[in-house]
Protein backbone atom coordinates (compact mmCIF):
# COMPACT_ATOMS: atom_id res chain seq x y z
CA UNK A 1 0.00 0.00 0.00
CA UNK A 2 2.68 2.81 0.88
CA UNK A 3 5.33 1.37 -1.09
CA UNK A 4 7.67 4.60 -0.55
CA UNK A 5 7.36 7.06 1.86
CA UNK A 6 8.64 11.08 1.99
CA UNK A 7 9.58 12.56 5.13
CA UNK A 8 10.31 16.45 4.58
CA UNK A 9 12.82 17.63 7.43
CA UNK A 10 13.92 21.26 7.63
CA UNK A 11 16.48 20.46 10.41
CA UNK A 12 14.27 21.37 13.43
CA UNK A 13 13.25 19.21 16.39
CA UNK A 14 9.59 20.10 15.36
CA UNK A 15 9.72 18.68 11.70
CA UNK A 16 11.46 15.41 12.72
CA UNK A 17 8.55 14.39 15.51
CA UNK A 18 7.51 12.94 11.95
CA UNK A 19 9.85 10.32 11.36
CA UNK A 20 8.34 8.28 14.37
CA UNK A 21 5.06 8.09 12.35
CA UNK A 22 6.82 7.04 9.29
CA UNK A 23 8.91 4.45 10.49
CA UNK A 24 6.05 3.14 12.04
CA UNK A 25 4.04 3.17 8.28
CA UNK A 26 7.43 1.65 6.83
CA UNK A 27 7.66 -0.96 9.35
CA UNK A 28 4.16 -2.50 9.05
CA UNK A 29 4.53 -1.94 4.91
CA UNK A 30 7.91 -2.96 4.12
CA UNK A 31 7.78 0.63 2.86
CA UNK A 32 11.25 2.80 1.89
CA UNK A 33 11.32 5.93 3.48
CA UNK A 34 12.60 8.68 1.73
CA UNK A 35 14.10 11.68 4.04
CA UNK A 36 14.43 15.14 1.92
CA UNK A 37 15.51 18.28 3.10
CA UNK A 38 14.49 21.40 0.67
CA UNK A 39 17.74 24.54 0.72
CA UNK A 40 16.44 27.83 0.08
CA UNK A 41 18.98 29.56 -2.54
CA UNK A 42 21.12 32.05 -0.98
CA UNK A 43 20.15 35.16 -1.91
CA UNK A 44 21.71 37.23 -5.20
CA UNK A 45 21.90 40.44 -3.62
CA UNK A 46 23.76 43.09 -5.95
CA UNK A 47 25.12 45.77 -4.40
CA UNK A 48 24.38 49.05 -6.12
CA UNK A 49 25.49 52.57 -5.71
CA UNK A 50 22.79 55.44 -5.64
CA UNK A 51 22.92 57.13 -9.16
CA UNK A 52 25.40 54.70 -10.72
CA UNK A 53 23.90 52.77 -14.00
CA UNK A 54 26.47 50.84 -14.78
CA UNK A 55 27.23 47.69 -12.32
CA UNK A 56 30.23 46.28 -12.45
CA UNK A 57 30.26 42.84 -13.86
CA UNK A 58 33.08 41.41 -11.73
CA UNK A 59 31.13 42.37 -8.44
CA UNK A 60 27.99 40.81 -9.62
CA UNK A 61 30.07 37.46 -10.51
CA UNK A 62 31.70 37.74 -7.22
CA UNK A 63 28.25 37.69 -5.34
CA UNK A 64 27.01 35.00 -7.36
CA UNK A 65 30.40 32.93 -6.46
CA UNK A 66 29.37 33.59 -2.71
CA UNK A 67 25.62 32.93 -3.28
CA UNK A 68 26.82 29.39 -5.09
CA UNK A 69 29.10 28.42 -1.97
CA UNK A 70 27.05 29.75 0.62
CA UNK A 71 24.61 26.36 -1.54
CA UNK A 72 27.00 24.20 -1.58
CA UNK A 73 28.00 24.34 2.17
CA UNK A 74 23.61 24.66 3.04
CA UNK A 75 23.77 21.46 1.33
CA UNK A 76 26.96 19.37 2.21
CA UNK A 77 25.12 20.30 5.73
CA UNK A 78 21.56 19.20 5.11
CA UNK A 79 23.35 16.31 3.32
CA UNK A 80 25.49 15.13 6.86
CA UNK A 81 21.87 15.68 8.93
CA UNK A 82 20.13 13.44 6.63
CA UNK A 83 22.82 10.88 6.47
CA UNK A 84 22.80 10.42 10.31
CA UNK A 85 19.17 10.16 10.42
CA UNK A 86 18.96 7.24 7.79
CA UNK A 87 21.86 5.55 9.77
CA UNK A 88 19.40 5.32 12.81
CA UNK A 89 17.28 3.30 10.62
CA UNK A 90 18.26 -0.27 10.89
CA UNK A 91 16.15 -2.18 9.01
CA UNK A 92 14.36 -0.12 6.99
CA UNK A 93 14.81 0.85 3.13
CA UNK A 94 15.82 4.80 3.34
CA UNK A 95 17.47 7.29 1.54
CA UNK A 96 18.03 10.50 1.71
CA UNK A 97 17.78 13.59 -0.78
CA UNK A 98 18.68 17.29 -0.96
CA UNK A 99 17.21 20.02 -3.19
CA UNK A 100 17.64 23.59 -3.70
CA UNK A 101 14.46 25.31 -4.47
CA UNK A 102 11.01 26.58 -2.21
CA UNK A 103 10.02 23.93 0.11
CA UNK A 104 6.36 23.39 -0.76
CA UNK A 105 6.91 23.20 -5.10
CA UNK A 106 9.90 21.59 -4.14
CA UNK A 107 8.32 18.55 -2.27
CA UNK A 108 5.73 18.12 -4.25
CA UNK A 109 7.42 17.92 -7.79
CA UNK A 110 9.64 15.42 -5.44
CA UNK A 111 6.85 13.73 -4.39
CA UNK A 112 5.43 13.13 -8.22
CA UNK A 113 8.85 12.82 -9.61
CA UNK A 114 9.90 9.39 -7.16
CA UNK A 115 6.07 8.28 -7.21
CA UNK A 116 5.54 8.68 -3.67
CA UNK A 117 3.07 6.73 -1.96
CA UNK A 118 2.43 9.29 0.84
CA UNK A 119 4.23 12.02 2.24
CA UNK A 120 4.77 12.27 6.17
CA UNK A 121 5.68 15.94 7.55
CA UNK A 122 4.67 18.03 10.41
CA UNK A 123 2.27 21.11 10.80
CA UNK A 124 3.92 24.24 11.20
CA UNK A 125 2.14 25.00 14.64
CA UNK A 126 0.57 28.44 13.38
CA UNK A 127 -2.65 29.10 13.43
CA UNK A 128 -5.18 32.11 12.90
CA UNK A 129 -3.83 35.00 10.99
CA UNK A 130 -0.38 34.07 11.39
CA UNK A 131 -1.21 30.90 9.23
CA UNK A 132 -3.36 32.71 6.59
CA UNK A 133 -1.05 35.60 6.19
CA UNK A 134 2.14 33.31 5.70
CA UNK A 135 0.66 29.93 4.93
CA UNK A 136 2.74 26.86 5.51
CA UNK A 137 4.50 24.20 3.71
CA UNK A 138 2.20 21.33 4.70
CA UNK A 139 -0.90 23.75 4.16
CA UNK A 140 0.59 23.91 0.52
CA UNK A 141 1.54 20.27 0.39
CA UNK A 142 -1.82 19.41 1.90
CA UNK A 143 -4.35 21.40 -1.05
CA UNK A 144 -1.49 19.99 -3.43
CA UNK A 145 -4.10 16.88 -5.64
CA UNK A 146 -3.47 13.79 -5.57
CA UNK A 147 -0.44 13.94 -2.79
CA UNK A 148 -1.66 12.03 0.09
CA UNK A 149 -0.16 13.32 3.46
CA UNK A 150 -0.30 12.63 6.98
CA UNK A 151 0.07 15.72 8.82
CA UNK A 152 1.38 15.51 12.46
CA UNK A 153 1.07 18.70 15.20
CA UNK A 154 4.36 19.89 16.08
CA UNK A 155 2.46 20.12 19.84
CA UNK A 156 4.18 19.09 23.01
CA UNK A 157 4.84 15.44 23.39
CA UNK A 158 3.14 13.39 26.29
CA UNK A 159 5.35 12.88 29.00
CA UNK A 160 5.81 9.25 30.45
CA UNK A 161 3.94 10.34 33.63
CA UNK A 162 0.55 11.46 31.73
CA UNK A 163 0.78 8.55 29.38
CA UNK A 164 0.63 5.93 32.52
CA UNK A 165 -1.97 8.76 34.10
CA UNK A 166 -4.24 7.85 30.92
CA UNK A 167 -4.18 4.20 31.29
CA UNK A 168 -5.23 3.85 34.61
Amino acid sequence: MFNRVLVPLDGSRYSARALPYALEIAKRFSSEVMLLQVIHPAPVNIPTVAGDAMINTQAIEAVERSAQAQDRRDVAKAGRYLRTRTEKMQGIRSSFHVELGEPAETIIKFSRKEAVDLVVMTTSGKSGLKRAFLGSVADKVIREPGIPVLAVRPGKRPSKKSKAMKRQ
